[in-house]
């Protein structure tokens, strides 16, 4: 009977890839300008208040375009006049504020490419462990008899080499985001800066 815990450490570390892969398709360099908007802070009635507290902030087809949807229109002007402190053009349309959005500049790009990495960290996280959960259940079985010793060292060696496979898909999945969101011109920028200090 062939092993079952390496086989149980593969399929712990499939799934954490392909979820990994949805989770990259939502990550987009539009986000960049999505952050700065969501920090704005409004006064109501003399409180400070979130955007997200008085306005219902949207993504559009267009991606220099976000669109705000304003809760209360007495609130429109105080909106208006954060969104200019920002920065940022915009329109009204009654209760819509829809704002212009420049291509976001390197450093705002590498807030986007840290929080990818933040995503990255705990995919190979979850790798991690399902690696070491395996390795430790085949443990107990040889001390509890259940398996001897060449059966445990077999499934231990299978999950170092799932765990290399799977995290180098991670890595690969990760650099060709990061080659999306920031583009070829900051890419390269990015490979000489950032990357020579991982080496």
């Amino acid at each position: 009977m062939a092993e079952q815990y390496s086989v149980q450490a593969e399929t712990l570390m499939k799934a954490a890839v392909e979820e990994y892969e949805e989770i990259l398709k939502d990550v987009k360099a539009t986000d960049a300008n999505l952050t700065i908007i969501r920090n704005i802070r409004v006064s109501i009635s003399g409180k400070p208040r979130r955007l997200v507290d008085v306005a219902d902030l949207r993504k559009t087809d267009d991606p220099h375009l976000l669109e705000l949807l304003v809760f209360n229109t007495d609130h429109v002007d105080d909106l208006c006049e954060q969104i200019d402190e920002a920065g940022f053009k915009f329109e009204i349309d009654g209760q819509f504020i829809k704002i212009n959005v420049p291509d976001p500049t390197y450093k705002q790009l590498m807030e986007v490419v840290d929080d990818l990495n933040r995503k990255k960290n705990s995919a190979m996280g979850r790798l991690t462990k399902a690696k070491s959960e395996a390795t430790t259940r085949a443990r107990t079985a040889v001390e509890n008899e259940f398996i001897t010793q060449g059966v445990a060292s077999a499934a231990s060696r299978k999950c170092d080499e799932y765990y290399q496979d799977y995290g180098d898909q991670v890595g690969e999945l990760t650099m060709e985001k990061i080659k999306s969101i920031l583009g070829s011109e900051f890419f390269e920028k990015y490979k000489s800066e950032e990357l020579d200090f991982q080496d």
